[in-house]
This record gives C-alpha cells, sequence and structure tokens, in this order.
C-alpha cells in the first residue's frame, strides 16, 4: 500500500492509501515504536485488513539517532523525562487525533487506536485518558509508564475495548510488563482481552490475525459504496 507524506497539527503523518476512500470509513491511528518511523508499521494494514478503513501513521515526536547518519523517532525519552514526555507526547497526539477527527467528521467511536512499542504506550495513555470511548485501543507489546496519571481515570474508563498482546520471549519489554498493564485494567475495572504469543519483541501472523479478529469486532470495515 502507498501512502502520503503530509503535516497537521505539528505532527507529520502518513496516510494510506486503499481501493477504498469513501468519507464514512472508520480511522485506525497506528503509532510506531522507539527508533521507527510510521512506515514501519505500514505492512500491518494490508494484513489486518487492505479495505474498509482509512490508516493514518503518526510519526514521533522526538527524533532519536539510531546508527551512523540514521534517524528514527520516538514519543518519550526512557530517563528521568520519561512520565513528563509520556504526557507530552500523548497532548499533542490526542490534538492530532481530534483535529483529524474533525477534519473527517468522524466521532471517536468509529476510530481506532493501534500501537506498538512506544506506540502501545501513546494507543493506551490517549485512549483511556479521552472522555470519550474509542472504537478500540490495541496494544502491542507495551507497557504503561507514568500509570499513576490514568490511575484515577480508569474507575470511569469501564466502557473502552482494549486488546494487549505480548510476547513471552520479549527482551525488550519483559512479558511481565504486558500482564501488568492487564492486571492495572482489570483491578479498575476494565475488561481487555490479553493474549501472549511465544515471539519477542516483534509482531507475527498469529498476533496480527488477533488484531483483525479484535479491529473487526470492535469496529467493523466500512465501505466507499
Amino acid at each position: 500500500m502507498n501512502g502520503a507524506w503530509r503535516e497537521a497539527a505539528g505532527l507529520r503523518f502518513v496516510e494510506l492509501e486503499t481501493d477504498d476512500s469513501g468519507p464514512d470509513l472508520p480511522v485506525v491511528f497506528t503509532m510506531h515504536g522507539r527508533g521507527a518511523d510510521p512506515t514501519d508499521l505500514a505492512s500491518l494494514a494490508p494484513a489486518v485488513s487492505p479495505n474498509g478503513y482509512r490508516w493514518i501513521l503518526p510519526q514521533g515526536l522526538r527524533p532519536v539517532r539510531i546508527g551512523p547518519g540514521e534517524i528514527g523517532w520516538a514519543w518519550y525519552e526512557l530517563d528521568e523525562r520519561q512520565a513528563a514526555t509520556v504526557v507530552e507526547s500523548r497532548d499533542r497526539l490526542a490534538t492530532f487525533i481530534d483535529e483529524t477527527l474533525a477534519r473527517l467528521a468522524m466521532p471517536r467511536g468509529r476510530a481506532a487506536l493501534i500501537g506498538f512499542s512506544q506506540g502501545a504506550v501513546m494507543a493506551l495513555h490517549v485512549g483511556l485518558a479521552s472522555d470519550e470511548s474509542f472504537g478500540a485501543i490495541i496494544a502491542m507489546s507495551g507497557h504503561l509508564p507514568a500509570a499513576e496519571v490514568l490511575l484515577p481515570l480508569l474507575p470511569k474508563r469501564q466502557d473502552r475495548h482494549v486488546l494487549i498482546i505480548h510476547g513471552t520471549y520479549d527482551q525488550v519489554l519483559p512479558v511481565e510488563r504486558g500482564r501488568h498493564v492487564r492486571d492495572v485494567l482489570q483491578q479498575a475495572g476494565l475488561n481487555p482481552e490479553y493474549h501472549e504469543f511465544p515471539m519477542d519483541h516483534q509482531i507475527t501472523p498469529e498476533s496480527i490475525e488477533v488484531v483483525r479478529q479484535h479491529l473487526t469486532r470492535a469496529l467493523p470495515p466500512g465501505s466507499s459504496a
């Protein structure tokens, strides 16, 4: 799938081109992990559903050196600034999502948030901080830094459709991190769907199939017809 680079609300993003381009297609915001860029998850769209959704892939706000002369992007820092930069990126991403949905005249209930690693953190923070429920929140290989920001809100978020996926062999974020997210949400009265797979810090065909099933159930694909 080809994509066009654009910018809105101070964020660069890629909007994928699909055979469906009708105004009523549900929107899937897909956030990449640390050191990547939006194109890193572009292949997820045709694997999950080549048509029936409008795929928008925002770019992280913080440049990260990943090699000689190579720059990737992150959503937050890993040092003592972590909590503050999580909240900063959450707020800027939420503004971008709000403006995009307003431009498309699309309610939050017709939008999904999908993220991998740091992108999963963004999906959880934006989706759970929002007063209005998104159609789906899907967190792959993530965790929950700055949880103290969300904890007071969670008892009022029991209507959220949350999917958590984690690898039992994850060497970047051990599986205990994913289990912790599940446990925090359950203790607050949410009912997240949780899956573990025998994989590292990655996305596999098996995990993609679970994403596909959850997304199409929580937010059925539309049609341009």
